[in-house]
């Protein structure tokens, strides 16, 4: 028995009945106002949902293969009923640990929600393993929850190691009332050596296949017509599906045959055969096209060209199977007046012709189940078959405009084979321009979700992000723009910061700032960025590798004039959150203290200002920011120039001009409290005295403003002006 995984399907958008929303940064969100941004956060967790709670209360099952009662789940509820907050359930894919999980904290819940209970309701959350190994501060730790993490697809150097650091968070689940289910492989969790983890570790038993299908089908999607397909009548095959029903089939491909035969539409004449072939994916059906076609090259050529180009001309998908089959387009007359028709030869292998246009489009899954075919019975054509997709997936080839499709077929093709080889692809995408980094990174992104295969893409992923090709570096942060930055942030920030750090602004720089803003514009995830990015500021030393990575990330997080940008929340909470303020300004003397962002360091000083007068950005919060850092870089090439202006300039525009009279108010009232928001009314005051020297003013040469004769000569003094200057 098994329930959708959260792990192929993303957040869910439902809330489960025994769970609730999850407070996670105990923070009030309100607009431009309060966010907690400086709290360490946990792993990210969501809800359990309806359709997961449902399957494991109402269609559970609870017999094995072998005809002998399931325990697993009651061996878990017994452990939580003797208050063990943290239980490990270890054994091969395909027995169901996050069903027997759900089962068992089910269980729990409802027996805490019971008026006798003192314990109170415990809410159901999965937890996703964005780390680089287990780490108990990590863990998350709220009231009140039911935990389930699944490891099972993680390597680990020391195993003991990391069950300890797992281990040594019970305390903190027990006081909180909190408990955690730990999902591992068979080899990454250890055993024999230590009573405690031999204790609380359950090694899983699946329940019947045949069992858990007929149980979702008439339990979760009733259909008296299709309930009549599993019936047998005294032992003997109805002419149904029984002969299809297996009890070693694993319970999550039993969970999915029934969701879909419940798709199929039991009035129609065929529906019987078409729930035959969505039991068997289609495999009867594909193994009798390839039997029909033995000897034939040019056939198979023919199919699988059909579905890289589905939706293509004849002609297109005749081309392409010659091009995979290395044959001269012009070929004799004679071979050609003699073959036999193109329409017939494609309807031979199940593709259907309208106005010579070929697709599948009437056997849904067929082209899947024809690569999983190829992979698996023909594997010497692995290699040739993604070279020549790589080929027809060049800019100008023929399946340029279908690279999405593809990716997506290439992406289930890994996944159901449990095979990183499809994946190889990406590397030739990376480098073809834009549509195949994209269509790169898509596949790669949703290879990294899967609870197997998704540990090595992940590190696939960092590796890329570290290396110098800038194709496969953009492709990492394109990657990083989508879904997995929501379900993996820290090792999204931790490729992003590699691609940041990159000596030259490439494409792949410009694509890593635009995730890095698309993961600080989710609230909940804007803590975890920008904790990343002041530790990035703080980094190595210039000059190390690191360096540029927190000031680039800076910048692009607060350009207002960005889409999306974080900037204006920022600002706001700076007026509220002192932390928020000193973060602030340290990133802003961070940039001003390198020369070679001298030129984004002023441009940002001109957006600040345009969005002031836009009223974009908070006037007062700004003002604030920058007279703490002019205090320390008056005298720096960019903050100079934009409170002076450059020689040879000869138009300045309104909105800079403006915010430097509002820092010459502010600067002369240094020494005060802090100044209330000037207005456009203010009379000019009489100077006072200047601000205490600036801390080790930044004075680099050779600076063109800095070594003129007149620029700096007297700084306070000739702040007087600087309201005056003439547009």
């Amino acid at each position: 028995m098994t329930s959708p995984t959260a792990h192929s399907t993303g957040l869910p958008p439902a809330q489960p009945t025994i769970s609730a929303s999850d407070n996670s940064y105990s923070t009030i969100y309100q607009a431009a106002g309060d966010i907690n941004l400086h709290q360490r956060p946990t792993l990210p967790t969501f809800p359990v949902t309806d359709s997961e709670i449902k399957a494991v209360r109402r269609a559970w099952v609870k017999i094995t293969p072998a005809n002998t009662p399931l325990t697993t789940a009651d061996q878990i509820l017994k452990l939580l009923r003797e208050d063990e907050p943290i239980v490990v359930i270890s054994g091969p894919p395909g027995t169901g640990k996050t069903a027997a999980a759900l089962r068992a904290l089910t269980d729990f819940a409802l027996q805490r929600s019971a008026p006798d209970s003192a314990r109170g309701r415990l809410h159901l959350r999965h937890v996703l393993p964005d780390w680089d190994g287990p780490d108990s501060d990590l863990l998350p730790r709220e009231p009140g929850r039911g935990y389930i993490l699944d490891v099972a697809g993680e390597t680990w150097s020391d195993p003991p190691a990391a069950a300890r650091q797992i281990l040594g968070h019970a305390d903190t689940l027990r006081h909180r009332g909190s408990c955690l289910i730990v999902i591992t492989g068979a080899a990454n969790w250890p055993s024999g050596h230590d009573p405690q983890m031999g204790r609380i570790a359950i090694t899983a038993e699946a329940p019947r296949g045949d069992l858990v299908l007929e149980r979702h089908l008439n339990v979760l999607y009733p259909d008296p017509d299709k309930i009549g397909w599993l019936a047998s009548h005294d032992g003997k095959d109805s002419g149904g599906l029984t002969d299809l029903l297996r009890p070693d089939m694993p319970p999550g491909e039993a969970a999915g045959r029934a969701v879909a035969l419940s798709r199929i539409d039991a009035t129609r004449p065929d529906a019987l055969s078409r729930a035959r072939d969505a039991m068997t994916g289609w495999q009867h059906l594909v193994a009798a096209t390839f039997a029909d076609t033995e000897g034939s090259a040019d056939d198979r050529a023919l199919l699988l060209a059909a579905i890289v180009l589905d939706g293509n001309s004849s002609t297109d998908v005749l081309k392409a199977a010659r091009t995979l089959l290395q044959q001269d387009e012009h070929r004799a007359i004679t071979d050609i007046l003699t073959a036999p028709a193109l329409a017939t030869r494609l309807e031979k292998v199940q593709a259907k012709v309208e106005a010579q246009r070929v697709s599948f489009d009437h056997l849904p899954g067929y082209p899947d189940a024809v690569l999983r075919y190829v992979w698996r019975q023909l594997s010497d054509a692995q290699q040739p078959l993604l070279d020549w997709i790589q080929k027809l997936t060049t800019p100008k080839g023929p399946a340029a405009p279908r690279i999405d499709a593809l990716a997506g077929l290439l992406a289930d093709l890994a996944v159901a084979e449990h095979d990183l080889k499809p994946l190889d692809i990406t590397q030739a995408w990376a480098q073809a321009g834009s549509p195949g980094q994209r269509a790169a990174a898509t596949m790669l992104a949703t290879a990294a979700q899967h609870p197997t295969l998704g540990s090595e893409v992940r590190a696939r992923l960092r590796t890329w992000a570290s290396n110098p090709p800038e194709g496969t570096a953009t492709v990492t942060a394109v990657a990083c723009q989508g879904e997995f930055a929501s379900l993996y942030p820290r090792q999204a920030l931790t490729c992003l910061r590699w691609v940041l750090d990159r000596p030259r602004h490439d494409q792949a720089v410009t694509e890593a700032a635009q995730a890095l803003r698309t993961m600080a514009s989710n609230l909940h995830l804007l803590p975890k960025v920008w904790d990343a990015v002041t530790a990035w500021r703080s980094g190595p030393a210039q000059g190390e590798r690191g360096h540029r990575a927190g000031r680039r990330a800076f910048i692009a997080l607060l350009t207002p004039q960005a889409d999306p940008s974080p900037a204006p929340l920022l600002l706001a909470n700076a007026l509220t959150d002192p932390a928020t303020a000193d973060d602030l300004a340290a990133g802003w003397c961070a940039v001003l203290e390198e020369p070679a962002f001298d030129e984004p360091a002023e441009t940002l000083l001109t957006d600040w200002a345009q969005a002031v007068a836009d009223a974009a950005l908070d006037r007062q919060a700004v003002i604030r920011i920058l007279d703490r850092v002019i205090d320390q870089h008056l005298m720096t090439g960019p903050m100079a120039a934009f409170l002076m202006g450059r020689e040879g300039h000869a138009h300045t525009p309104a909105a800079v001009i403006d915010l430097r009279k509002h820092l010459m108010i502010s600067y002369r009232r240094a020494g005060t409290t802090p100044a209330p928001e000037p207005h456009e009314a203010d009379p000019p005051e009489t100077p006072t005295a200047p601000k205490p020297a600036p801390r080790a003013p930044t004075l680099r040469q050779p600076d063109p403003l800095a070594t003129h004769p007149h620029a700096l000569a007297d700084a306070a003094p000739s702040l007087n002006g600087l309201g005056r200057e003439s547009a």
